[in-house]
C-alpha cells in the first residue's frame, strides 16, 4: 500500500512537472509570438515613414512655387513623424561625377585626392578603354589582349557603364579603390559637368585649377547666398567654370532619408530619382547603408 501510495505521489508530481513544462513553453511561445509581431508592426512602421517621406520629398520637388519648392543643394528637412523624426537630404545627382561622361582630367583629380599612391593616369585610361566603342589602347590603358593576359576571364564591354558597381572590373580598381570612390560616382547624371550648388568639398576640388582652399571658400559663400536667398555665383572659381553647372531643376535626385522612430535603431535609405514633367517619378537605384553594426560583423 505504501509503495502504490508513493508511487502515486510520483505520478503526481511529474505530472505537475509536465503541466509547469508546458505551461512554460506556452508562455515563452506567446512571448516569442508578441515579439515577431512587434517587430513586425515595427518594420511596416519604419516602412510607411520610409514612403511617406520619399513621397513628400518628391511632392515638395515638384512644387511650382519657387518660395516653396525643394532645391536639389544638398540641404536637410526634417519632416515630423507621430512615432518619431525624418530627415531627408536632397542633392543633384550631377554633383557627383559621372564616370560615363567625365573628362580625364575630372576623373584624374579625383582619383588623385582619394588614392594619392594610386596609378591615377593607368586606372583613366583603363576606364575610358572600358567605357569607348574602339579597341584602340590607350597609353597606360588595357583592351582585350591586356585583360587576357593578366588572366581576366573577360575584357572591356566598350560601352559606357550601367552602374557605379561596375567599375569594380575595370583592370586596377580593386575593392579598396572601389571603396573610396563609389560615393562620389555616378551614370545618371549623364552629364560631363558637375552641379556645383550641391557639391561637396572633395568634389569641387577634383576640378583643374580649384584648390581646397578655393572649394571651401566657395562652399562658405554658397551657403551664405542661398541661406539669402539670393544667387550663387561661379565668379570665385575663374576658369574652372567650364566644369561646372548651376542648374536648380535638376530632375536627377540623389535622395537620403533617415526615419528615427521609438525603441529602434535608425534607419537609412538612398535613392536616385528621375522626375518626371507629369509628377510622377521613377526610381533608378536605391540602396540601404550598412548600420555600425553591420559593418562591425
Amino acid at each position: 500500500m505504501t509503495s502504490e501510495r508513493g508511487f502515486a505521489v510520483i505520478l503526481v508530481i511529474w505530472a505537475l512537472a509536465v503541466m509547469t513544462t508546458i505551461a512554460a513553453g506556452f508562455a515563452l511561445a506567446v512571448r516569442h509570438e508578441t515579439r515577431v509581431a512587434q517587430d513586425g508592426v515595427t518594420e511596416l512602421e519604419s516602412d510607411a515613414a520610409m514612403t511617406a517621406a520619399l513621397s513628400y520629398a518628391i511632392y515638395q520637388l515638384n512644387l511650382r512655387d519657387a518660395d516653396r519648392r525643394w532645391l536639389a543643394d544638398g540641404h536637410s528637412h526634417s519632416i515630423p513623424t507621430t512615432n518619431g523624426s525624418t530627415t531627408v537630404t536632397v542633392r543633384s545627382e550631377g554633383a557627383k561625377i559621372d564616370i560615363n561622361r567625365a573628362p580625364r582630367q575630372l576623373l584624374e583629380g579625383l582619383i588623385a585626392q582619394l588614392l594619392p599612391d594610386a596609378p591615377v593616369s593607368q586606372l583613366v585610361d583603363a576606364l575610358i578603354d572600358w567605357r569607348d566603342r574602339d579597341d584602340d589602347v590607350s597609353p597606360e590603358g588595357a583592351e582585350e589582349n591586356e585583360y587576357r593576359s593578366a588572366g581576366y576571364s573577360y575584357g572591356p564591354a566598350n560601352d559606357a557603364l550601367r552602374s557605379v558597381h561596375e567599375l569594380g572590373q575595370v583592370m586596377g580598381f580593386d575593392a579598396d579603390r572601389m571603396a573610396a570612390l563609389l560615393p562620389y560616382l555616378t551614370v545618371y547624371s549623364r552629364s560631363p559637368r558637375i552641379n556645383a550648388l550641391g557639391a561637396d568639398l572633395l568634389t569641387l576640388s577634383a576640378v583643374p585649377g580649384i584648390s581646397r582652399a578655393d572649394a571651401e571658400r566657395f562652399i562658405a559663400e554658397r551657403e551664405l547666398a542661398m541661406a539669402a536667398g539670393q544667387k550663387v555665383s561661379l565668379d570665385t572659381l575663374r576658369e574652372s567654370r567650364r566644369y561646372l553647372d548651376m542648374r536648380v531643376d535638376s530632375r536627377v535626385i540623389n535622395m537620403e532619408i533617415e526615419t528615427r522612430l521609438q525603441d529602434t535603431a535608425p534607419r537609412k535609405e538612398q535613392f536616385v530619382i528621375q522626375l518626371r514633367s507629369d509628377g510622377y517619378y521613377e526610381i533608378l537605384a536605391h540602396e540601404t547603408p550598412a548600420r555600425d553594426t553591420e559593418q562591425a560583423l
